[in-house]
């Protein structure tokens, strides 16, 4: 049994179906139990959840945290795309049953193009986390704010393999409201700044094909055949992909691998749904891109077709 884990708001419902059909849709050897933790989903949402599982004869379990768990926390960073739901991933092992021991945590604002079982596998021995670098990781101010070593680096929290046994045992969910509210100034990246804050001593960093963020796509300084080798075939063939700022829905989206959010889409309720290209938008996205167009800036995004990879 594979558990995994989203938090959402009902703003988030149709992306959170979009992830977890692309899960499905590639491990479907795998039985999967899905634990939503959301406080205002309406019953028709709900049964979309389920029926989408459902399908694939796997399981939803819903759950509505006490907004007190929370009392006191405020967004910080992306506050006009991100709600308090962010939070809930803190105090995973205070909401979720006492008998899940492991746990898988996604975003939603991914899609899954691959077998996730060699990384449910990861050994968590002591450890409280397997994950992924974060695209910022190098940046010595987060380290210099947050008071730790800029050598236990920085992690991503979009997708975490969690010892929940570990996180009961080392009061991971406390630890984390009691860190805010002793240093709230040192909080920009909201709980991922708090996770990392407590457990940065207390993970693993694996592949990253488990955690493929919007910013590696982004043009490097310099595209020379050690680049192309480190990166390449992760980027063409990620197995969680991960849309971590521009969002493939958003009108003016230029993510090379956009149309993977379309294809799951087309597989659940929302079939056919795309950006809003309104005729305003359509004159917005058309200003906004034709710089590119025209060569005057260089293109943010890396074309996957023009690596040379053996």
């Amino acid at each position: 049994m594979i558990h995994v884990a989203f938090n959402i708001d009902s703003n988030y419902v149709r992306h959170c179906a979009v992830t977890m059909v692309s899960l499905f849709e590639n491990n479907k050897e795998e039985t999967i139990t899905v634990h939503i933790l959301a406080n205002d989903l309406n019953e028709r949402n709900k049964k979309t959840l389920i029926g989408l599982a459902e399908n694939y004869e796997n399981k939803v379990c819903f759950y509505t945290p006490d907004a007190e768990l929370l009392k006191g926390l405020t967004i910080r960073k992306f506050s006009k795309r991100i709600s308090m739901a962010t939070y809930y991933r803190c105090i995973l092992a205070e909401i979720l049953p006492n008998d899940i021991d492991r746990l898988l945590y996604l975003d939603c604002d991914i899609v899954i193009l691959g077998s996730i079982k060699s990384y449910w596998l990861t050994t968590l021995d002591g450890i409280g986390v397997a994950a992924v670098e974060d695209i910022g990781c190098k940046e010595e101010g987060r380290y210099e704010i947050l008071k730790y070593p800029m050598e236990d680096s920085y992690f991503n929290a979009g997708v975490l393999m969690i010892n929940l046994k570990y996180w009961r045992e080392h009061h991971v969910g406390s630890a984390c409201i009691e860190y805010y509210h002793k240093y709230p100034e040192r909080i920009l990246f909201n709980d991922q700044d708090l996770l990392n804050s407590i457990l940065h001593k207390d993970k693993v960093l694996v592949n990253l094909y488990w955690n493929v963020q919007d910013g590696f796509y982004r043009n490097p300084k310099q595209m020379n055949q050690e680049w192309i080798e480190k990166f390449g075939e992760v980027l063409k063939n990620p197995i969680i992909l991960h849309y971590t700022n521009r969002k493939p829905w958003d009108y003016d989206s230029q993510h090379p691998l956009r149309n993977e959010y379309f294809k799951y889409l087309d597989m659940t309720p929302w079939k056919g749904f795309r950006p809003d290209l309104s005729l305003l938008n359509r004159i917005k996205r058309f200003f906004r891109l034709l710089p590119f167009y025209l060569h005057i800036r260089k293109p943010k995004y890396i074309k996957l077709q023009a690596f040379d990879i053996p």
